[in-house]
């Protein structure tokens, strides 16, 4: 029985390392408007390559409205179009927020 064992926590351990490089190997679109000036950018921590108006990175962070933000300042401030893995992406209200398109927030205030 603990030979069964030892091979199955063997197994559980090599899936949970295929699962953490399987999870680097997903790839980020930035796409911009215009074309990027630089063929190397590093944000936050990650090397993109960028041909015309687009750059791919495998990066180690979840796509969000803060990681397109550095990625636009790291573009010069490039608009940014698209961000995110391919089914990922933000959503065009976190694409307005990424490019400082978004209205702010109404509040209310109590009328006397």
């Amino acid at each position: 029985m603990s030979a069964l064992r030892s091979i199955v926590i063997a197994a559980l351990a090599s899936m949970s390392f295929a699962g953490a490089a399987s999870a680097r190997d997903v790839v980020f679109t930035v796409q911009i408007e215009g074309a990027a000036a630089e063929r190397q950018v590093i944000a936050q921590n990650t090397v993109w390559l960028c041909e015309g108006d687009t750059c791919r990175a495998r990066p180690n962070h979840a796509a969000s409205v803060r990681a397109c933000r550095q990625i636009a300042r790291e573009l010069g401030g490039a608009r940014i179009l698209a961000y995110g893995p391919e089914g990922g992406e933000l959503t065009a209200d976190e694409l307005a927020r990424c490019n400082g398109d978004a209205a702010p927030a109404v509040t209310h205030q109590a009328q006397n």
